[in-house]
């Protein structure tokens, strides 16, 4: 018996998270109908702090993408569709690893 799960954009590290709470989709990085590894880079993503991969966290095939490139998206919404084995989904609220693979700008800090 499979299973299946969204991709979701996970909520954002604060020293790279922006006010609208939203990542651009720069590519997908596996194509659709693609067996996909722990760790293999799903998606690129950036926003105006950060480049970012989106991982998978097991093994699954990728049944659907959502977006074209260049497409905002928001914090917890979907990006995909994964179907796995039930024992290699989420165990918990995550369903991506997210990977800072470049910074564009520094982030101020705000000192107190």
């Amino acid at each position: 018996m499979m299973s299946y799960y969204f991709v979701r954009i996970p909520k954002l590290p604060r020293d790279i998270s922006h006010q609208s709470g939203a990542v651009t989709l720069i590519e997908y990085a596996a194509r659709e109908g693609q067996m996909i590894g722990p760790g293999e880079v799903i998606a690129v993503v950036e926003n105006w702090w950060a480049r970012m991969h989106l991982k998978a966290i097991g093994p699954g095939l990728l049944s659907k993408t959502f977006f074209a490139s260049g497409t905002a998206i928001n914090e917890g919404d979907p990006l995909a569709i994964l179907i796995c084995d039930p024992e290699d989904g989420p165990k918990n609220d995550a369903t991506c690893e997210l990977t800072v693979v470049k910074t564009i700008r520094p982030k101020p800090s705000i000192r107190t």
